[in-house]
């Protein structure tokens, strides 16, 4: 029974749950995310398109229905209530300001994500570093163009 009047204020629990990534599901991840490119274009805001099957596919990022557990101590019979309903909009609004928190959602630490994508980055860079390439200066002009004796 409610014996709540128009204008009381009646309080609601509301809990959302998800998983956290097993670090077997973390570590195959881990693997297939090393794009420096996408972590920076995820930290402006914006979604990368080379990381949707890395959020969505089966086993991504995005936590699957039977990942996520909702529940309101509301009356309504409905699993997913208006009250469930707005505190998800706002976990969506504090997505879009700091995308990071979606790792930490998933219980991962984004370091992990920024030390391979950094070390896969340098590789990359390393494996290249002995091609010479028009762009590159001969040792020996380096003191016509700094002035050294």
């Amino acid at each position: 029974e409610n014996n709540a009047k128009i204008g009381d204020t009646v309080e609601y629990k509301v809990e959302i749950k998800v998983s956290p990534l097993s670090e077997e599901k973390c570590e195959a991840i881990l693997n297939r995310c090393g794009k420096l490119d996408d972590l920076e274009t995820l930290l402006s805001g914006k979604f990368p398109e080379d990381m949707k099957e890395l959020f969505f596919e089966k086993d991504g990022l995005f936590p699957s229905p039977a990942e996520i557990s909702l529940s309101c101590t509301c009356p309504d019979y409905a699993i997913m209530c208006k009250h469930v309903a707005a505190v998800l909009y706002g976990v969506g609004a504090r997505f879009d300001e700091d995308p990071m928190l979606f790792f930490e959602l998933r219980g991962v630490e984004v370091s992990r994500f920024i030390d391979v994508s950094l070390k896969d980055h340098v590789d990359a860079l390393l494996e290249h570093a002995d091609n010479h390439t028009d762009r590159m200066m001969d040792d020996s002009k380096i003191d016509q163009v700094f002035g050294t004796i």
